[in-house]
């Protein structure tokens, strides 16, 4: 598990140039987990988008789900935004 939390931190740090994304690179509605986060919370352990089309997430595995406000991830590569993979583990929506 810390292997995973470790990967899911890395890969939501890691920096994104609009090299590294194409115009096609969008994400599935099918794809519950994967999202382009700007990095706007920090470090993030896990997330997935909810039902009604909101990114739920945790930064530590003692706090409860977050929704976000609808600007800090989405399914459309950006400029300023990184590819990040979340697992839903335990989710609450």
């Amino acid at each position: 598990m810390r292997a995973i939390i470790a990967a899911f931190m890395v890969a939501a740090l890691a920096p994104a140039t609009i090299q590294d994304l194409r115009a096609d690179d969008a994400i599935s509605k099918t794809n519950y987990y994967a999202a382009y986060y700007d990095g706007h919370y920090g470090p993030i352990v896990d997330g997935y988008w909810g039902r009604h089309g909101k990114y739920f997430w945790f930064k530590d595995q003692r706090e409860s789900w977050h929704q976000d406000d609808g600007s800090h991830f989405q399914r459309n590569a950006a400029n300023g935004f990184t590819l990040i993979h979340g697992s839903g583990a335990a989710r609450s929506h």
